[in-house]
Protein backbone atom coordinates (compact mmCIF):
# COMPACT_ATOMS: atom_id res chain seq x y z
CA UNK A 1 0.00 0.00 0.00
CA UNK A 2 2.83 2.13 0.43
CA UNK A 3 4.14 1.93 -2.84
CA UNK A 4 0.66 2.89 -4.01
CA UNK A 5 0.65 5.68 -2.12
CA UNK A 6 4.35 6.42 -3.37
CA UNK A 7 3.40 6.20 -6.76
CA UNK A 8 0.42 8.13 -6.60
CA UNK A 9 2.29 10.87 -4.48
CA UNK A 10 5.29 10.64 -7.28
CA UNK A 11 2.73 10.84 -10.08
CA UNK A 12 0.87 13.77 -8.38
CA UNK A 13 4.32 15.48 -8.16
CA UNK A 14 5.10 14.98 -11.62
CA UNK A 15 1.61 16.31 -12.67
CA UNK A 16 1.91 19.31 -11.16
CA UNK A 17 5.39 20.17 -12.48
CA UNK A 18 3.94 19.48 -16.15
CA UNK A 19 1.44 22.01 -15.31
CA UNK A 20 4.23 24.44 -13.94
CA UNK A 21 6.53 23.93 -17.20
CA UNK A 22 3.36 24.10 -19.05
CA UNK A 23 2.06 27.31 -17.52
CA UNK A 24 5.35 28.67 -17.68
CA UNK A 25 5.48 28.29 -20.85
CA UNK A 26 2.39 29.61 -21.89
CA UNK A 27 3.32 32.83 -19.96
CA UNK A 28 6.79 32.90 -21.89
CA UNK A 29 4.57 32.56 -25.56
CA UNK A 30 2.31 34.89 -24.31
CA UNK A 31 5.09 37.28 -23.44
CA UNK A 32 6.35 36.68 -26.96
CA UNK A 33 3.51 37.48 -28.32
CA UNK A 34 3.06 41.10 -26.53
CA UNK A 35 6.76 41.90 -27.12
CA UNK A 36 5.88 41.02 -30.29
CA UNK A 37 2.38 43.22 -30.65
CA UNK A 38 4.50 45.88 -29.06
CA UNK A 39 7.48 45.85 -31.68
CA UNK A 40 4.65 46.00 -34.31
CA UNK A 41 2.88 49.04 -32.66
CA UNK A 42 6.25 50.98 -32.59
CA UNK A 43 6.54 50.26 -36.27
CA UNK A 44 3.01 51.18 -37.18
CA UNK A 45 3.52 54.32 -35.31
CA UNK A 46 6.77 55.00 -36.84
CA UNK A 47 5.27 54.84 -40.59
CA UNK A 48 2.17 57.12 -39.35
CA UNK A 49 5.05 59.32 -37.79
CA UNK A 50 6.93 59.18 -41.45
CA UNK A 51 3.23 59.54 -43.34
CA UNK A 52 2.48 62.72 -41.03
CA UNK A 53 5.72 64.32 -42.12
CA UNK A 54 5.23 63.84 -46.23
CA UNK A 55 2.12 65.04 -45.80
CA UNK A 56 3.11 67.92 -43.91
CA UNK A 57 5.95 68.43 -46.74
CA UNK A 58 3.61 68.32 -49.62
CA UNK A 59 1.46 70.57 -48.02
CA UNK A 60 3.93 73.41 -47.92
CA UNK A 61 4.56 72.44 -51.23
CA UNK A 62 1.05 73.12 -52.50
CA UNK A 63 1.27 76.24 -50.90
CA UNK A 64 4.31 77.37 -52.01
CA UNK A 65 2.71 76.31 -55.75
CA UNK A 66 -0.34 78.19 -55.21
CA UNK A 67 1.11 81.30 -54.35
CA UNK A 68 3.27 80.47 -57.39
CA UNK A 69 0.58 80.34 -59.33
CA UNK A 70 -1.56 83.02 -58.18
CA UNK A 71 1.38 85.59 -58.38
CA UNK A 72 1.41 84.09 -62.16
CA UNK A 73 -2.31 85.08 -62.69
CA UNK A 74 -2.03 88.28 -60.95
CA UNK A 75 0.82 89.42 -63.63
CA UNK A 76 -1.08 88.08 -66.49
CA UNK A 77 -4.21 89.78 -65.88
CA UNK A 78 -2.27 93.12 -65.44
CA UNK A 79 -0.57 92.35 -69.10
CA UNK A 80 -4.13 91.55 -70.25
CA UNK A 81 -5.20 94.74 -69.06
CA UNK A 82 -2.19 96.51 -70.14
CA UNK A 83 -2.42 94.94 -74.24
CA UNK A 84 -6.23 95.69 -73.73
CA UNK A 85 -5.46 99.35 -73.41
CA UNK A 86 -2.69 99.26 -75.56
CA UNK A 87 -4.99 98.12 -78.74
CA UNK A 88 -7.75 99.84 -77.89
CA UNK A 89 -5.58 103.18 -78.04
CA UNK A 90 -4.38 101.75 -81.30
CA UNK A 91 -7.51 101.09 -82.80
CA UNK A 92 -9.06 104.87 -81.67
CA UNK A 93 -5.87 106.11 -83.48
CA UNK A 94 -6.39 104.84 -86.60
CA UNK A 95 -10.40 105.02 -86.50
CA UNK A 96 -9.87 108.87 -86.29
CA UNK A 97 -7.82 108.93 -88.93
CA UNK A 98 -9.80 106.81 -91.15
CA UNK A 99 -12.75 109.35 -90.03
CA UNK A 100 -10.67 112.24 -90.69
CA UNK A 101 -10.39 110.75 -94.71
CA UNK A 102 -14.19 110.03 -94.93
CA UNK A 103 -15.33 112.95 -93.64
CA UNK A 104 -17.94 114.93 -95.29
CA UNK A 105 -17.80 117.90 -96.34
CA UNK A 106 -18.91 120.94 -94.16
CA UNK A 107 -23.10 120.49 -93.67
CA UNK A 108 -24.66 122.80 -95.92
CA UNK A 109 -25.86 125.68 -93.33
CA UNK A 110 -29.32 125.33 -91.91
CA UNK A 111 -32.15 126.38 -93.67
CA UNK A 112 -33.31 130.25 -92.84
CA UNK A 113 -35.19 131.11 -89.41
CA UNK A 114 -38.09 132.52 -90.72
CA UNK A 115 -38.65 128.90 -92.71
CA UNK A 116 -38.81 127.01 -89.47
CA UNK A 117 -40.21 129.43 -86.87
CA UNK A 118 -36.41 130.10 -86.02
CA UNK A 119 -36.36 127.82 -83.32
CA UNK A 120 -35.02 124.09 -82.98
CA UNK A 121 -32.17 121.16 -81.98
CA UNK A 122 -28.82 120.87 -83.07
CA UNK A 123 -28.49 117.31 -83.64
CA UNK A 124 -24.74 115.31 -83.49
CA UNK A 125 -25.10 111.56 -85.63
CA UNK A 126 -23.92 109.06 -83.68
CA UNK A 127 -23.03 105.83 -85.36
CA UNK A 128 -26.30 103.41 -86.20
CA UNK A 129 -28.55 106.73 -86.69
CA UNK A 130 -30.88 106.65 -89.22
CA UNK A 131 -32.64 109.83 -90.94
CA UNK A 132 -35.60 107.95 -89.87
CA UNK A 133 -34.58 107.51 -86.31
CA UNK A 134 -33.56 110.71 -85.60
CA UNK A 135 -36.83 111.56 -87.26
CA UNK A 136 -38.82 109.81 -85.12
CA UNK A 137 -37.11 111.08 -82.02
CA UNK A 138 -37.29 114.66 -82.57
CA UNK A 139 -41.29 114.18 -83.38
CA UNK A 140 -40.80 115.32 -87.15
CA UNK A 141 -40.36 114.54 -90.26
CA UNK A 142 -37.33 113.38 -92.46
CA UNK A 143 -38.33 115.69 -95.50
CA UNK A 144 -38.48 118.33 -92.83
CA UNK A 145 -35.04 117.58 -91.63
CA UNK A 146 -34.04 117.14 -95.59
CA UNK A 147 -35.23 120.36 -96.92
CA UNK A 148 -33.79 122.08 -93.06
CA UNK A 149 -30.30 121.12 -93.89
CA UNK A 150 -30.21 120.74 -97.81
CA UNK A 151 -29.48 117.10 -97.67
CA UNK A 152 -28.81 115.36 -100.95
CA UNK A 153 -28.39 111.61 -100.21
CA UNK A 154 -30.47 110.62 -97.25
CA UNK A 155 -29.30 107.32 -96.90
CA UNK A 156 -25.54 108.84 -96.24
CA UNK A 157 -25.69 110.88 -93.01
CA UNK A 158 -21.63 111.01 -91.37
CA UNK A 159 -21.05 109.64 -87.76
CA UNK A 160 -20.30 113.35 -85.81
CA UNK A 161 -22.20 115.55 -89.01
CA UNK A 162 -24.65 118.08 -87.04
CA UNK A 163 -27.95 118.57 -88.46
CA UNK A 164 -30.68 121.12 -87.29
CA UNK A 165 -34.23 119.91 -86.39
CA UNK A 166 -36.68 122.43 -86.82
CA UNK A 167 -39.48 122.50 -84.11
Amino acid sequence: MVKTVFAALTASLLLSGCQTYQSQTMRTRQSEDQLIQQENQRRMAGRLETLEMEIGRVSRELDMLQQTLDSRYSALERKTEQDKRETVSQLSTKVEKLLKQTAPAAPAPAASASQYSGSGYEHVVQPGETLSAIAKAYDVTTKVIIQANRIKDPNRLSVGQKLFIPE
